[in-house]
């Protein structure tokens, strides 16, 4: 059966029985061939009933990896999979029937090495829908540049060609931003064009049903940022980048002067969680390298009194 495979999908998942049966529903009703792919669904270590949920259906690969960490789990994933493209999604996430068919599309049409998609949001509401817009386009903007350091990647919609992850592979096992750091290692080995956006990979993001939900994400970016950036050597996009994405959201979307005017708040207010999410990351830092020279410093003091004893 292995020699069959084509795709396999990896999904790691902790703690995650309120939204997994979704995630599992979506992807055992692909309109790929169903003997063309494999789901294998990776444990880490969840104490509620996620285990359980998926161990109901039998044509899910249930496998635990017990060192924390998401990427940890993608890593265990990968290598119990067989297929020539691992496409990665997140079990809050519910992907369009078409997932699969697309991903396979725009890997043969494009000879992308990496190939990422849309994320739409988990509830339909007018703040959200301008958010969307304005996310698709800076994915637009971001990559199909040249500029090698905006590039990010995102692990609820990606898929990557089985011999990219095992040359640049595996995920460095860290709390944020591999996919990121995958990414960046396929842009220097061989060029932006190594890596493909195709709106029409789809996937839901339930976890985020409001606009609070999307700004504490975003606070999570500016925080995660300042740790995988210089791993990755990655940067955020300027405020002029920013701005160029805004006006071509609203030309592109023939938005109204109110609704313009409703983008411009949620994008200040956005901007303002992540600038607090770096204070915030830059701060825990700190502490953290204060706490570590108070230790040394202890230490030190501790073996001069020893030897003064």
């Amino acid at each position: 059966m292995s020699n069959s495979i084509r795709i396999s999908v990896v999904v790691p998942f902790y703690n995650s029985q309120h939204y997994i049966e979704a995630c599992i529903h979506a992807l055992l009703t692909q309109t790929y061939p169903s003997n063309q792919y494999e789901v294998i669904m990776v444990d880490n270590d969840s104490t509620d009933a996620s285990r359980a949920i998926v161990a109901k259906y039998p044509r899910m690969r249930l496998l635990s990896e017990p060192k924390k960490g998401a990427y940890a789990a993608r890593n265990r994933g990968v290598a119990a999979s067989s297929g020539g493209i691992i496409a990665f999604t997140d079990p809050d996430c519910i992907p369009e029937r078409d997932w699969l068919e697309h991903v396979d599309r725009a890997l043969r049409e494009t000879g992308a090495q990496i190939v990422l998609g849309t994320q739409k949001f988990g509830m339909d509401s007018p703040a959200l829908r301008l958010l969307e817009d304005y996310e698709d386009e800076k994915k637009d903007y971001i990559f199909n540049s040249p500029i090698k350091t905006v590039y990010y990647g995102y692990a609820n919609n990606m898929a990557v060609r089985r011999t990219l992850f095992s040359e640049l592979g595996p995920f460095p096992e860290i709390p944020r931003g591999s996919d990121v750091v995958l990414v960046r290692r396929c842009i220097d080995r061989y060029s932006c064009d190594a890596v493909c956006y195709a709106r029409m990979i789809k996937v839901r993001h339930v976890e985020i049903d409001s606009a609070r939900k999307y700004f504490e994400k975003v606070f999570t970016y500016g925080k995660s940022i300042q740790r995988y950036g210089p791993i990755a050597k990655a940067r955020p996009i300027t405020g002029r980048e920013r701005f160029f994405i805004f006006r071509d959201t609203v030309r592109k979307k023939n938005y109204s002067w109110k609704r313009s005017s409703l983008l411009v708040g949620l994008l200040f207010v956005g901007l303002l969680y992540w600038i607090f999410g770096g204070i915030s990351a830059a701060l825990i830092s700190t502490r953290s390298d204060r706490k570590s020279l108070e230790n040394v410093c202890e230490s030190r003091l501790t073996s001069v009194a020893g030897r003064k004893a």
